[in-house]
């Protein structure tokens, strides 16, 4: 009955959006950004009923929360490079009247009202973390986006002020809608069986102290660096390890090169690409979450720490203060003596540990994806 009374419908406008990144299995920034802004953003626009809203993917997908009579899935398959062209076809033959891309990269064809996330500019500022090929197409996509949408999201005002920096964007035409933050997670009763499962998985004995870095293994997240200190922290630490967490990426065979020419290998652990229930156990059980990485577009895992209310390392760079605040020990990311003093002192200073997990909470409320999802419902319809 709902399927039918949507066809009869006359709608006054239409939204497409590319939900080509939502529901990855194995999801890092761009899909978890995906995921959750859409979660929130589709009970929104279901209130618009003079509005059909087209959810464009190039495989079907299911939808985490409920689907409004007026928001339809478009499954449009596409062996490879979807948005560029499948997408673009489809823009040309079936247009609409506002399209949001949730990523880096707008289909050749577009609607005058187009509107892109961008997430960061990390290529501008670390050149040699990315091929030639890899530049290239960025830059591209970019200054394309710059050129030709309506309206530029972007997570931080620190990525708002290099769109300007280097691409000479007018100012009128960014938004800056910060991403959400989690739920301060409760302190979670792990059974018998999953203690042991994850000190298994993750070479863990009792009263293991560690430190812990999320996200993807490559030398742009300033890796080597936080071998290099934790190797001098572990001077005066020589209990402690530390677990990187994640997809192996360019630059991975170096980093792993670090550990062992400083003979950490029986201390440092790259378990590889880990589930939302093991980054969980990871955050709940870890002694310092530390993420100092050269650059953020926004830093979600700095706010997934705050959750677990764990000390944090972070970045004085970027837009990593700004996701921070006065709740984190920042560092400057490329001062090795920085990173390893900052590392001493959370392993050490109760009253700094304290204060700073206290300020934590005060900090995530700042950021939410029921936030973040009304300012991007009102960039989409022009409030």
């Amino acid at each position: 009955m709902r399927y039918n009374v949507f066809l009869e419908y006359n709608f006054c406008m239409v939204v497409g959006i590319d939900a080509s990144r939502y529901g990855h299995k194995e999801a890092t920034g761009v899909e978890w950004y995906s995921y959750h802004l859409l979660n929130e953003l589709i009970p929104l626009l279901g209130r618009e009923h003079n509005t059909e809203v087209r959810l464009y993917a190039p495989a079907d997908f299911k939808v985490a929360v409920e689907m409004p009579f007026n928001v339809k899935k478009r499954i449009i398959p596409f062996p490879k490079l979807w948005t560029v062209f499948r997408l673009s076809a489809e823009m040309i033959f079936k247009r609409v009247d506002v399209l949001f891309v949730p990523s880096h990269t707008l289909p050749m064809f577009c609607p005058k009202k187009s509107v892109i996330t961008i997430h960061d500019v990390a290529f501008k500022y670390l050149k040699s973390s990315y091929s030639w090929f890899q530049m290239w197409l960025l830059n591209s996509s970019t200054k394309k986006a710059v050129k030709k949408a309506w309206k530029l999201i972007v997570p931080s005002e620190a990525t708002k002020q290099d769109l300007i920096k280097f691409y000479n964007c007018k100012e009128e035409k960014i938004v800056v809608i910060p991403h959400g933050a989690p739920e301060v997670v409760p302190f979670e009763r792990w059974t018998d069986a999953e203690v042991k499962e994850y000190k298994d998985m993750f070479f863990m004995k009792d009263r293991d102290l560690f430190v812990l870095y999320v996200g993807r293994l490559e030398t742009k997240k300033n890796l080597i660096r936080l071998i290099e200190a934790f190797g001098r922290f572990s001077v005066e630490f020589s209990g402690w390890k530390l677990i990187l967490a994640g997809k192996r990426g360019l630059g991975f065979e170096d980093i792993w090169a670090k550990v062992l020419e400083l003979k950490l290998e029986k201390n440092v652990f790259a378990p590889g690409y880990i589930t939302e229930r093991e980054k969980s156990f990871l955050l709940e059980n870890c002694r310092i979450f530390a993420f100092p990485s050269l650059y953020e577009g926004f830093g979600l895992p700095v706010l997934e720490a705050f959750a677990h209310r764990k000390p944090v390392l972070t970045s004085k760079t970027s837009s990593l203060p700004e996701v921070a605040g006065n709740a984190a020990f920042l560092v400057n990311p490329e001062k090795v003596e920085e990173i390893s003093v900052g590392l001493k002192r959370l392993a050490s200073d109760g009253v700094l540990v304290t204060q700073l997990i206290g300020r934590e909470e005060a900090q995530m409320k700042k950021f939410s994806w029921e936030k973040a999802a009304k300012a991007t419902y009102g960039t989409l319809f022009g409030f």
